[in-house]
């Protein structure tokens, strides 16, 4: 409940792995080592987090009531999966204030940062490692 976009690891998987393909392409077949596969999969990551999080961080300041709404519409469906209603009270007393939002925008970006990184720095990697096996194609 805490990372409702791990599900999109292997996609992060993916990115990294794609990164470090097209650098192998870019350098003339050379194959970097996995250390060096994980650093261009972390580069691909951050990338991708901080197209993320400028869209975020947009959506929020300009659209705040709907990013609100949102937000107090998915903790307000806690309830009924069984949560403690006091406790989500409480969630919903923050996010009705300008600080509890942003605070919970920056914990949530802060999760997206270290899965995108982590996840493209594995791939990346993982290909490097595997590709340095392989021929050149």
């Amino acid at each position: 409940m805490v990372i409702p976009y791990a599900v999109f690891g292997p996609a992060f998987l993916l990115g990294g792995a794609l990164a470090v393909m097209f650098y192998r392409k870019s350098s003339g077949g050379i194959a970097p080592a996995p250390r060096a596969g994980a650093r261009i999969g972390a580069a691909s990551g951050s990338f991708g987090f901080l197209y993320l999080a400028v869209l975020a961080v947009a959506t929020a300041v300009y659209r705040s009531t709907e990013v609100r709404d949102a937000m107090l519409e998915s903790v307000s469906q806690m309830a009924a999966r069984g949560y403690d209603p006091q406790k989500i009270a409480q969630v919903q007393e923050l996010i009705k204030s300008p600080d509890g939002m942003m605070l919970f925008l920056a914990f949530g970006l802060f999760m997206m940062l270290i899965i995108m990184v982590v996840g493209s720095s594995i791939g990346g990697a993982f290909y490097a490692a595997w590709s340095r096996r392989r021929p050149t194609f």
